[in-house]
């Protein structure tokens, strides 16, 4: 649309329609009113009086037009007669509109329907993963979105819609009132759209949950992102994996966290969370009084983060999963988690696959689950991880108490490991000897 010309609105009755100045296709949202809305230009404005002559003529003789004329170049919504609708009674009238608003965004802005789109429109689920070009075919998308009542998940992961494909859904969600899911991952969204984000989460009323892993999202980023989580009521699962959060961006979270009151599900995995970043996430368990899952998997917590979330199990009462795979945790970091679990009476599945526990921190995260009564565990996942004999017959043991105890482990050897003395300190009279050695090199 050029800018010499200006969009007028036409209707039969008087109203006021919202966002009208940013949403370039609109319509009724009660179409049992049988109102229309035509979008024509100030040039044609001559050709009205004969466009109306020829619908009235169409009207009287009860032919009415589904489809658009190739030469028509203004934008048309029309609402059916009862007639089609009794035919096709068992579709929503919503997703009659938002198809036809569809077709129309698509001829407006020059992009070819897409035939799966177009019958997700009628359906619960609409997935466009990896099948975007560009960010008109998301402006089509989010336009016939603003009617349909139908759709609650929609999936736009793997494309590269960028911060104006991201700015088109957030108004989008600003008129739609059923999309609970939303997947946006893998789309490159980078810093440029980060404020977008930050107002999808906290200002969306209707979406519970939102994937946004791997946009490249870094430090500077995290602090806008947690600004979101702390205004949210209504997000429940946010995931936020696959990004390049560091220790700055692991503060910054961690201090939402303290303060959100409404996410159950939250996955950092596969970030550079480490150091003081670690430690801010663990402690804010302490706090938090609402999160069930927490996915911390391929991270850098080691062991000092691996003490704050030990401390934290102890008086933590919400949260049931905990997943730590892959995160440099040795055995002063198993012996923390020991001492946690030992106090704990709500986690249920604890992951901590990959990491170089040894032998000895493997039984000791077992014996504190056995001598725990109250102890809700019932899967403990240690892949990777090399597990005594003896240590299977405290899992045996277990077993033959709790009938759905599942111990997940794929190595058994007959003795202890090496790296069980890796972390033990060293001993004063080996540091002496070899201050020794040093002087007589001095003199020598």
């Amino acid at each position: 649309m050029s800018n010499e010309e200006s969009w007028v609105f036409y209707y039969k009755k008087q109203q006021t329609i919202p966002n009208i100045d940013r949403m370039p296709i609109h319509h009724l949202s009660c179409p049992q009113e049988k109102k229309r809305v035509i979008r024509v230009s100030n040039k044609n404005k001559s050709r009205e009086g004969d466009r109306e002559e020829k619908e009235n003529e169409r009207r009287v003789s009860g032919f009415h037009r589904n489809r658009l004329d190739s030469d028509q170049l203004d934008l048309e919504l029309r609402v059916s007669d009862t007639d089609s609708e009794k035919e096709d009674g068992h579709e929503d009238e919503s997703s009659k509109i938002s198809q036809q608003v569809y077709v129309n965004a698509c001829k407006h802005l020059h992009v070819a329907p897409g035939k799966k789109i177009l019958r997700s429109l009628s359906s619960t689920q609409m997935s466009a993963k990896e099948r975007i070009v560009n960010t008109k075919e998301v402006e089509t998308i989010a336009y016939a979105l603003t009617t349909n009542n139908s759709v609650t998940s929609l999936d736009l992961s793997g494309n590269n819609i960028g911060h104006k494909g991201l700015l088109d859904v957030l108004r989008m969600l600003d008129e739609n009132t059923s999309i609970t899911y939303l997947n946006i991952s893998h789309n490159k969204l980078g810093s440029k759209a980060v404020i977008i984000l930050r107002d999808l989460i906290s200002s969306t009323k209707k979406i519970l949950t939102l994937e946004a892993a791997g946009n490249d999202f870094n430090d500077k980023d995290a602090e806008q992102i947690a600004d979101g989580i702390r205004q949210t009521n209504t997000l429940r699962s946010l995931n936020l994996s696959q990004n390049a959060f560091q220790e700055r961006g692991g503060e910054d979270i961690a201090g939402a966290l303290e303060e959100n009151m409404s996410l159950k599900e939250l996955n950092l995995s596969w970030n550079h969370l480490r150091l003081d970043g670690a430690i801010a996430v663990g402690a804010a368990l302490s706090t938090n009084s609402t999160l069930q899952a927490l996915y911390l998997a391929w991270n850098g917590f080691s062991n000092c983060g691996c003490q704050e979330i030990g401390t934290a199990l102890q008086t933590n009462s919400t949260l049931e999963l905990l997943d730590l795979s892959n995160n440099r945790v040795g055995l002063e970091g198993a012996k923390w988690l020991a001492k946690g679990l030992m106090l704990n009476s709500k986690l249920r599945h604890l992951m901590v696959n990959m990491n170089s526990l040894t032998t000895l921190g493997a039984k000791t995260i077992l014996l504190a689950i056995r001598d725990n009564p109250e102890s809700a565990i019932d899967t403990l996942e240690l892949k990777e991880i090399p597990v005594l004999e003896e240590a299977i017959g405290i899992i045996d043991e277990l077993k033959s108490c709790r009938n759905r105890f599942v111990v997940v482990h794929d190595v058994t050897v007959l003795s202890e490991d090496f790296l069980s003395c890796v972390d033990c300190p060293v001993r004063p009279q080996k540091q002496k000897a070899h201050k020794k050695s040093n002087k007589s090199k001095k003199k020598s």
